[in-house]
């Protein structure tokens, strides 16, 4: 997608601030509270498409999730991704996470042209030597909540050659990709590609927001080596 104008950055920061109002008491926060991440909601500037706005039809029912620039102002929403809401509970979902879909159908969806990047681009501004690289938006805002710098990318596919420098001050590069076939496959391709990177795995059918529900946030950092 070629640079949006400035007509389409101040719509996806409407788009960002509508769905963000929807939130309180949706079907997205039930699912983020389920997952243990509802402090952090209105830090990621988390939304429900409830009433969506024009061309946005398609995302109802779904959770909103900014990507959000660290510069703020007409720059502060470079994209949004959605994830669909099924009318399983979100105490069903959350033990499901990310492995199984049980009505089928993409789960994420991401707006017509917009090229992939990644999410929480601020934890790369940290003072500390080493971040996360998750498979994933949720997964990366729960390193976060267990206060371990994470960037998320929407699956291996979503990597582009300008990201490699983002990484390279950093003395170690966290890659937790999903317990799965396609998250290990993300784990390696990003391991070939960083000298930095470190593969973690979580084990079988687990991510960072399973297995920190599982464990809790130190056993997580102690899989890190923290």
């Amino acid at each position: 997608m070629s640079k949006l104008s400035a007509s389409q950055r101040a719509d996806l920061i409407a788009a960002a601030k509508h769905y963000s109002n929807q939130y309180e008491a949706s079907p997205a926060e039930e699912l983020i509270v389920a997952r243990g991440l509802g402090h952090l909601a209105g830090k990621c500037g988390l939304g429900f498409v409830s009433e969506p706005v024009v061309g946005h039809e398609r995302y109802r029912g779904h959770l909103a999730i900014p990507y959000l620039r660290p510069a703020g102002g007409q720059f502060a929403v470079a994209t949004l991704r959605f994830r669909r809401i099924d009318s399983i509970t979100a105490a069903d979902a959350a033990a499901l996470g990310e492995f199984e879909d049980p009505l089928g159908g993409a789960k994420y969806l991401s707006l017509p042209g917009h090229s992939p990047l990644m999410f929480n681009t601020q934890a790369l501004l940290t003072h500390l030597p080493y971040v996360a690289l998750c498979e994933g938006e949720l997964d990366a805002m729960s390193a976060e909540a267990a206060g371990v710098p994470a960037v998320g990318l929407p699956g291996v596919s979503s990597w582009r050659d300008h990201f490699d420098p983002a990484f390279a001050g950093f003395e170690s590069v966290f890659v937790i990709g999903d317990g799965d076939q396609a998250g290990r496959q993300f784990t390696e391709k990003m391991c070939e590609r960083l000298p930095n990177a470190k593969p973690i795995d979580l084990g079988d059918g687990q991510d960072v927001n399973s297995f920190i529900q599982q464990h809790g946030y130190e056993a997580f950092r102690g899989r890190l080596g923290l």
